[in-house]
């Protein structure tokens, strides 16, 4: 089960991903529940709305589900393999993924992470890096739960916005680590893939390209639903408010 805690300020929440139990004490502390598809016979807890998301399904062989991605994005993961960009899954580099996360998402003006929120989540968190010759040039982190099967990505970054790198080998190198991600999830017994939350029926062209990207791995969308407790939902709108000012 994908269940840990998270502290803002002095303040602990509690997440749950991908299952769901109804536990009338929920409902009066900081609990959430995230991500939940059966939901059509549940109890109600708290305050729920709808999400949707990306999701590329594991069970058919590498090969077809390669053969189910866009051909430019074929074509470009081909090209990074070629140019010998290496990936890989580091648990013991924290410290080089949050400073190279959060140089990209301040100038995306974007959220930040850090070393602690990291290690709240514990095993429920993976992270991949794609490098070049000992550089670094995207990495990306999945929030994981092997009793389910899922993994869901969490935070993607790459170096694309430094006036010295190569936008297009970044880039080919972004894609080439999501397609060694699929299959070391694969691999590993997973089921599915997921791309970390789509944005339904937005107007906004980055955001709109940024859902295309995801649908070019051949997933598809779904909905899920999202539970929280009042007290949860409060604290949640704050942060949303403090963050827009």
């Amino acid at each position: 089960m994908a269940r840990f805690h998270k502290k803002f300020s002095y303040v602990k929440v509690t997440e749950t991903w991908f299952t769901y139990k109804f536990n009338f004490r929920d409902l009066f502390t900081l609990n959430a529940y995230l991500h939940i598809k059966d939901a059509e016979n549940q109890k109600i807890f708290g305050i729920q709305d709808n999400s949707c998301t990306v999701e590329l399904k594991l069970d058919s062989d590498i090969e077809t589900i390669f053969a189910n991605f866009r051909p430019t994005l074929r074509r470009d993961i081909k090209n990074s393999q070629k140019e010998l960009v290496e990936c890989h899954f580091r648990d013991d580099k924290i410290d080089e993924f949050v400073s190279f996360h959060n140089a990209f998402a301040n100038s995306k003006k974007i959220w930040l992470t850090s070393k602690s929120r990291i290690e709240e989540m514990g095993d429920n968190i993976k992270m991949s890096f794609a490098t070049l010759n000992g550089q670094t040039l995207a990495v990306h982190s999945y929030l994981v739960d092997e009793e389910v099967g899922i993994a869901r990505l969490l935070h993607s970054a790459s170096n694309r916005l430094d006036e010295n790198i190569d936008k297009n080998l970044t880039g080919r190198a972004g894609k080439l680590l999501t397609y060694k991600d699929i299959i070391f999830f694969k691999e590993a017994g997973y089921k599915i893939m997921d791309f970390g939350g789509y944005a339904d029926n937005t107007e906004d062209k980055s955001l709109k390209g940024i859902n295309e990207f995801k649908l070019s791995f051949g997933g598809e969308k779904v909905t899920c639903v999202n539970y929280y407790s009042i007290p949860h939902y409060v604290l949640k709108k704050i942060r949303e408010k403090i963050s827009s000012v």
